[in-house]
């Protein structure tokens, strides 16, 4: 079968890790693939990865058009972290020109992928451009919805419309959650029978139990620790809806003999979230804010440390907290974050910073016996999860899509 993946932005946000985690399941599992993706073209150490390889990665390259068309740069669907878009813009910034000439572009650029690769089957993540555009176009298709998507309906108005209308005529919808199928059908005005729940995987070559050096690993990230510290890991981009100030809140309440130190792995600026006028709450102590890493370095950090925070106002699924538990780590997630259906540790109240620090505190003291035994749990929950049945899941149900003619 030869399947066409296209997604809203390019690597660096967790849809993308939908995209090219199933990719290499479809390719293993023999099928060709082709992903297509808006890019700005920056400079990064990994850019090579994809635009070295034509034969799966087709780049829609930015900036595109000239005045009044011109678009600098893919826009985002909210304003959120996203290296490849450092100026965050999104589309509700574009204005009526640009939003048009975005649509007639993503058209042709589409048309082209789609007359050249002779796809079988089509999926778009996100319910919003793509999706809507390919049904324009006259392709069967299923779309994936994940959370940026649901927020960006809301945040911008002038997609409504036409993300409603995507969201009605794509045959089936891949949903990552509950939670998120939930959303969908308060938004879209859908049938429920076509939602499919399809939870996330992960990367079991990357993320599992090792045995790590603390201290090279300490080193390599550049900071020094002291020997008998607990660490804490948090991974995702640094921004309020990760609950990133609740952890900073629970920092404060944290008894020093305790002896916590958490390394945050994400992108973002811890600045530019938090209100100076609140400094009072928080605590920078014993905090590391480590930026974007490689999966491996965070599998790493996983691994050297003693539990995994996601106090979460909203995630959609919690793919940060399933590499956790692989590595045998209990977690502490937020209640209707998204995560707490598989999360094996601590559930917190959402914005309870008195919470998430008291049950900090019970897993760092817990006895060893009950540590470890809510570790292989945390890891067995997590190993029910993978990428190879949520590829051979979605097959499936691109075998029930109406033939493409070409």
């Amino acid at each position: 079968m030869r399947i066409l993946l296209t997604n809203t932005g390019p690597w660096g946000t967790g849809s993308f890790v939908v995209v090219e985690s199933i990719a290499a399941e479809f390719m293993e599992l023999g099928h060709q693939v082709k992903v297509f993706f808006p890019d700005s073209g920056i400079e990064t150490l990994d850019k090579a990865k994809y635009y070295g390889n034509p034969e799966l990665y087709d780049i829609w390259q930015f900036p595109i058009g000239k005045e009044p068309h011109a678009i600098p740069t893919f826009p985002l669907m909210i304003p959120d972290v996203q290296p490849r878009n450092p100026h965050g813009l999104t589309f509700k910034e574009l204005n009526i020109a640009q939003f048009k000439y975005y649509f007639a572009e993503l058209e042709n650029q589409l048309k082209r992928v789609i007359v050249d690769f002779k796809p079988d089957a089509i999926e778009c993540q996100h319910i919003w451009a793509m999706n809507y555009v390919v049904h324009r176009m006259g392709y069967p298709h299923i779309t994936g919805a994940h959370m940026s998507d649901q927020m960006g309906f809301k945040y911008d108005a002038r997609i409504q419309p036409i993300a409603k209308k995507g969201a009605q005529e794509t045959n089936y919808i891949f949903s990552i959650s509950e939670y998120v199928k939930k959303e969908l059908l308060q938004l879209y005005e859908i049938d429920e029978e076509k939602i499919i729940v399809i939870p996330n995987g992960f990367d079991r070559k990357v993320f599992y139990p090792q045995k790590i050096d603390r201290e090279k690993v300490l080193q390599e990230l550049g900071i020094t620790i002291p020997k008998d510290a607990n660490l804490v890991t948090f991974s995702g981009r640094v921004l309020l809806r990760k609950g990133i100030d609740i952890i900073l809140e629970a920092n404060r309440l944290i008894d020093p003999k305790h002896k916590i130190h958490f390394l945050i792995f994400g992108e973002g600026r811890i600045e530019d979230e938090l209100d100076p006028k609140h400094f009072d709450r928080y605590s920078f102590k014993r905090v590391h804010f480590l930026g974007h890493h490689s999966v491996e370095m965070l599998a790493k950090g996983h691994n050297i440390a003693k539990l995994s925070v996601a106090p979460s106002r909203l995630e959609g699924f919690g793919l940060a907290v399933l590499e956790a538990m692989a590595c045998g780590l209990p977690v502490i997630v937020a209640r209707d974050s998204g995560s707490e259906s598989f999360a094996v540790g601590e559930i917190i109240d959402q914005e309870s910073s008195q919470q998430l620090a008291a049950a900090i505190v019970k897993i760092v003291t817990m006895r060893q016996n009950e540590y470890m035994a809510l570790s292989k749990l945390a890891q067995k929950m997590a190993c029910s999860f993978s990428w190879r049945k949520v590829a051979e899941e979605r097959i499936k149900y691109y075998h029930q899509l109406p033939k493409i003619t070409y």
